[in-house]
């Protein structure tokens, strides 16, 4: 049994347009504790999460390079979409594509980063689509948890970033964790 935590990503619109990435960090449930303290210990003082974003060039390798670290397979689902497609059609085709390669590799809890109650619905009534489909098993379990709450998220995030650098021409943070990750494209 394995958890996989994800984030999502829009990539960088002026070099990378209409694309969507959503990523997940797959564990072990013996190992949650140990990796959360891990991540944890990335925070500086007055941070509540790791966020790709706001962090500088030299924090996103200490990033890369804790993540590295930690082993863990990653998988990246993409989504190049089309000039004016709806950002959440793209989270649609990702979440969808996401939670059958999940399933298949045999993960049993998703946690995804909360994105409020409205969207979170919308989230799980999507696996239950997938389950009533039989795309994946009833077994697969979705919850959503606040980013600042949930420091494997964090994880999920700094992949998506990885892989935005990568697509936009800075190979550096991917090459890090390249050899255990996996990146679907969803064309459109």
């Amino acid at each position: 049994m394995f958890h996989a935590y994800l984030d999502e990503s829009g990539s960088d619109q002026a070099r990378d347009p209409h694309t969507y990435l959503l990523a997940a960090a797959i564990c072990e449930p013996a190992k949650l504790d140990q990796l959360r303290s891990t991540m944890r210990d990335l925070l500086l003082p007055g941070q509540v999460k790791v966020h790709w974003r706001a962090e500088q060039e030299k924090r996103r390798r200490q990033i890369m390079e804790t993540v590295a670290s930690i082993a863990l397979e990653h998988i990246v689902v993409i989504r190049d979409g089309r000039e004016g497609e709806r950002s959440e059609r793209r989270r649609r085709h990702c979440l969808e594509r996401m939670l059958f390669e999940l399933d298949q590799l045999g993960v049993e809890q998703v946690v995804v980063e909360s994105r409020g109650r409205k969207d979170d619905q919308r989230d799980r009534g999507m696996l239950d689509i997938l389950r009533t489909q039989k795309v994946v098993r009833g077994q697969l379990r979705m919850d959503h948890r606040p980013g600042p709450e949930e420091a494997l998220l964090w994880i999920a995030d700094a992949i998506c970033g990885a892989v935005t650098r990568d697509r936009t021409g800075d190979p550096q943070f991917l090459e890090t964790v390249s050899s255990r990750l996996t990146v679907i494209s969803i064309e459109c």
